[in-house]
């Protein structure tokens, strides 16, 4: 006797269940944007309501529902390609030019997460069976909007201090003119008054003298000039952009000390950009983790070394037991720079991370 035929929801294995919803999401697709941006709007959200913003806040979402759609037709979490990471890192720091501040893109994402879920929940109740796969497609969801949001906060840091770089670099560049056209100018009169002055008189080695004096003025003139042009100043400008993130994030309750020593300004500002990334991770996990009230962090470049550290005398925690993604793009970066990274902690006993790295030919090279 033949067997009976199995029904349809018996013969579909996981994956078939997986690419069922995946193609059921694909298809209500334009519906879930825009439902987005109809909830961006109710919220009065910039990313919704500025034709310009949206098309980029789109453009994103489209790309956060397509890891979503890849996440359940594939397993696993989709790979993030450099391409994208890199226009992500730039539409962060667009939005401080569109006069859009980061929080509206961390509730956009939360809006994104929720619209989606509602979606991906009613797909669910229509296709009995299916809902194991919602907490797969959730998950993909969560990584994806997470990872564009921590590209768009390095590429909001980097366009800050980028500004502070070019705000000192102004300031350099007005006082080379000054130089130049008030102390230059007045030596190169004083000297063609020489001269004339020279042509009626005896031959004299006081004036010879004189001459050779506002000449050497001259040299140095331009020599002060030169290097106000040139000198990048990056030690001013990551002191700076450290306070300001500090200054930004508004704690009465903990005090933050920042020193940074580079005498001969020996840090590229590639270099730099790497170090307050990984800065500004260490100061954000003791502002959200540590309950500090005090945190020193000190810079110092000679020898050839970087050597900075970041000391807080909050609750500490267990290196070896928390192992988060901040943790791990502050080890990649620092291994990446040639350097080591190495954190001190324990529970009740503050944290100390100390980070070593060098500034040789390639690493300068590499960053400038």
């Amino acid at each position: 006797m033949d067997r009976p035929l199995r029904g349809d929801s018996e013969r579909r294995g996981p994956e078939d269940g997986a690419a069922a919803l995946a193609e059921r999401l694909q298809a209500i697709r334009p519906q879930l944007l825009d439902s987005y941006r109809q909830a961006l709007v109710e919220q009065g959200n910039p990313l919704g309501t500025n034709p310009e913003a949206w098309q980029t806040c789109h453009e994103q979402a489209e790309h956060v529902v397509a890891d979503c759609l890849a996440t359940l037709r594939h397993g696993g979490e989709s790979p993030f390609d450099a391409g994208l990471v890199l226009k992500t890192r730039r539409l962060g720091g667009a939005r401080i030019s569109q006069g859009i501040a980061p929080i509206h893109s961390v509730r956009a994402g939360s809006l994104l997460f929720q619209v989606t879920m509602d979606h991906l929940s009613r797909i669910c109740a229509d296709r009995p069976g299916s809902e194991r796969h919602l907490i797969q497609a959730l998950l993909g969801l969560q990584s994806s909007i997470i990872r564009r949001l921590e590209q768009g906060a390095i590429g909001h840091d980097l366009f800050l201090l980028d500004v502070v770089r070019d705000a000192a670099q102004q300031g350099r560049n007005s006082m080379a003119r000054e130089i130049h056209d008030r102390i230059g100018g007045a030596a190169s009169v004083a000297l063609r008054q020489l001269e004339l002055y020279e042509l009626s008189q005896q031959p004299d080695s006081r004036l010879t003298a004189l001459k050779q004096a506002i000449r050497e003025t001259q040299h140095i003139t331009r020599d002060l000039v030169t290097e106000l042009r040139n000198r990048a100043d990056t030690t001013r400008s990551l002191q700076v952009a450290l306070s300001s993130f500090v200054t930004a994030m508004a704690l009465d309750k903990t005090t933050v000390e920042i020193r940074v020593e580079d005498p001969g300004d020996h840090m590229p500002p590639g270099l730099a950009d790497d170090l307050y990334l990984m800065l500004r991770e260490c100061l954000r996990n003791a502002f959200a983790h540590a309950s500090a009230t005090r945190i020193d962090i000190a810079v110092v470049i000679e020898d050839g070394l970087i050597r900075a550290s970041v000391h807080d005398n909050g609750i500490g925690f267990d290196p070896e037991r928390r192992r988060g993604h901040g943790l791990a793009s502050m080890v990649e970066r620092a291994r990446l720079l040639g350097g080591q990274l190495e954190i001190n902690s324990s529970p009740g006993e503050g944290t100390v991370v100390d980070l070593i790295a060098p500034i040789d030919k390639e690493n300068r090279a590499r960053h400038e």
